[in-house]
């Protein structure tokens, strides 16, 4: 994994402007890219709300995300590796004024999948709203001259069109209390985790990865891991709330890491009879 360049300066200009309270339902992006005097092509574009504002948490909050790639619904809010992107916080909000208003309050681009980080901050874009809606957002965003971040520049300049994701929304049905199966296998998992007991982790995974912990020369790595993977794995898991399509189940859950409690979201796939652990954002 490569170690990420992430620079935080205070917002120097923002311009927020709104034409109409109607809402965009389709995607579309038209405009322009230009990194280090390189073009760079972003073709999608996303909007979805956050689940508490910056200021307030009270302020509705949202993420404007163009990238290079498409990007399943759920990883939306997951931090993007392998592609180009520009990420653009919006939020409205009264800090600034005696009546809520529309502000740009974050900023963070990443120029290829090469790029050894991403650049959060510097001077906040300008953004005009021609509809903004709970079916979407539709408008323009823009640097009027190119931008210095240190040793890189840029600029950009786009027209879009966006309806509203939401990576957070529940999928297929409700599980019972305690998530089911689902919420079963995933705590199992967690105590087995924590046990050290590696038979007792094989009878939890699919049977091409079990194997692997059968191979001799592996056994000191595996080790290793495990006990990287124990402080990554929470203890008195408790399964909060979930919903599942039938293959795929999306867990809430409370637990403990590194002696704090937390929060997390699990995502859940189903490889044969099994449900494994795919996905795990915590807060």
């Amino acid at each position: 994994m490569r170690s990420a360049r992430i620079i935080a300066v205070a917002c120097l200009v923002f311009v927020v402007t709104i034409s109409s309270p109607s809402a965009a339902t389709e995607s579309s992006l038209e405009g322009t890219f230009t990194a280090n005097g390189k073009k760079v092509e972003l073709t999608h574009v996303y909007v979805f709300p956050q689940g508490k504002g910056f200021y307030d948490e009270a302020d509705p909050t949202w993420t404007l995300l163009f990238v290079a790639r498409s990007v399943a619904e759920r990883e939306l809010d997951d931090h993007i590796w392998d592609s180009a992107y520009i990420r653009i916080g919006i939020t409205e909000t009264s800090e600034f004024s005696e009546e809520p208003r529309i502000e740009v309050l974050s900023q963070d681009i990443r120029f290829s999948a090469d790029q050894p980080g991403n650049i959060s901050g510097g001077t906040y874009p300008s953004l005009e709203l021609t509809s903004v809606g709970p079916e979407g957002f539709e408008g323009r965003v823009w640097h009027d001259e190119e931008q210095e971040f240190f040793d890189d520049t840029f600029q950009y300049d786009f027209h879009f069109s966006a309806p509203m994701s939401d990576p957070f929304a529940p999928i297929g049905d409700p599980l019972p209390d305690g998530g089911g199966e689902p919420g079963a296998a995933f705590i199992a998992w967690c105590d087995a985790i924590h046990s050290g007991d590696i038979d007792r982790i094989k009878k939890l995974v699919p049977a091409e990865q079990a194997a692997m912990f059968d191979d001799p020369s592996q056994k000191d790595q595996i080790m290793e891991e495990l006990e990287f993977m124990k402080l990554m794995t929470p203890t008195e898991v408790v399964v909060i709330g979930g919903s599942s399509d039938g293959e795929t189940a999306i867990l809430q859950v409370t637990g403990t890491l590194d002696g704090e409690q937390a929060k997390g979201e699990i995502t859940m796939t189903k490889w044969g009879d099994s449900w494994t652990s795919t996905n795990a954002a915590w807060e």
